[in-house]
């Protein structure tokens, strides 16, 4: 009885609480694997796309946002076979015209792409089927937003529930968090907590609806927030790189859950002199530390493929796109 008890007491002790007081530290993160010969290339035939660009799995699609291009900004591809679709969304200032590319989102009842427009604060709508058949397809406007918080990213689930990652603009600066979004309304309701140690917040965001779950990876220190889906903390997690008073590295570049797996690119190098993430670190869902897959490439952006259990990769190497097949590295 009393053996039963002690171990309850451990289990308690190493998990995330409702109530925020729980606190993981992890003082190593060593189990690191080399997959650089696992990567798989993916061919995108003749079509150019610029050295920053991210992937999203929007359905049985390969989306891809180039931030460096010089003529579309769009690119779709069939997700399986990696074939080339189509490309679209033109530079500029015009009515259909994408000034300042962010991010993509996807209505998978509606089969319609979300693509956002800083420049011009709105967010384009395209329906798929509409734009693959239809050259002189156009879009509509989901929504302009004019006040002074806007997505930086976000994850839709319908008009009046998205979660995502906004921006607050200051008058030299910004703020950044997470939070809930009602497209409706222009409605926000963000996330207040801010670590002590973190006086200018800059994260990457994920969220599972399935696992109640959403995920903060602070891009400035060692540290991962986890919170329920009402924006209550359940736990800090903090890497072997922890330091509260800050270390001038760039720490989380990017992450994305896979499954009931948060997967996370990390780089642990100079703020201002890098070599970019290289690293795909595996948490489970609660922030356990799993294993670290060393890429030994450079990683821009990623995305998980539910379907075929499979990250694609925005790389600067020898390869611009490739994949990893994740269903050992989960299972193990």
């Amino acid at each position: 009885m009393k053996l039963l008890l002690y171990l309850s007491m451990i289990l308690l002790l190493g998990a995330c609480t409702s109530e925020g007081k729980n606190e993981k530290w992890q003082s190593q993160r060593a189990d690191i694997v080399n997959v650089k010969d696992y990567v798989e290339a993916i061919d995108i035939e003749d079509i150019l796309i610029g050295s920053l660009a991210k992937p999203y799995i929007c359905g049985k699609y390969l989306i891809i946002a180039d931030y460096k291009s010089v003529d579309k900004l769009v690119h779709i591809f069939d997700k399986q076979t990696f074939k080339y679709l189509l490309s679209f969304g033109n530079i500029g200032q015009g009515p259909e015209e994408i000034t300042v590319l962010g991010t993509i989102a996807w209505n998978e009842i509606k089969q319609d792409l979300y693509v956002t427009d800083h420049g011009q604060r709105r967010i384009l709508s395209y329906n798929l089927d509409s734009l693959l058949n239809d050259p002189l397809y156009s879009p509509s406007i989901k929504l302009n937003f004019k006040d002074a918080i806007f997505p930086n990213d976000y994850y839709y689930i319908n008009d009046t529930l998205s979660y995502g990652s906004f921006v607050e603009l200051m008058t030299s600066s910004f703020k950044q968090t997470s939070g809930k979004w009602n497209m409706k309304t222009g409605e926000t309701e963000l996330i207040d907590y801010v670590h002590p140690a973190d006086d200018k917040k800059r994260v990457a965001f994920a969220v599972s609806t399935k696992h109640n779950t959403l995920v903060e990876c602070n891009r400035r220190y060692d540290l991962i927030s986890l919170y329920n889906l009402n924006g209550e903390l359940q736990c800090n997690v903090y890497g072997p790189n922890w330091d509260e008073k800050g270390d001038e590295k760039a720490h989380f570049k990017d992450v994305t859950i896979c499954d009931d797996k948060i997967v996370a690119s990390y780089i642990g190098e100079d703020w201002n002199n890098n070599n970019g993430a290289r690293m795909l670190q595996i948490f489970s869902i609660t922030g356990d530390y799993l294993k670290t897959l060393n890429i030994d490439r450079k990683i821009n952006y990623f995305c998980y493929d539910e379907d075929d259990k499979r990250i694609i990769m925005n790389l600067d190497s020898e390869y611009q796109f490739a994949y990893i097949d994740m269903k050992k590295y989960f299972n193990n």
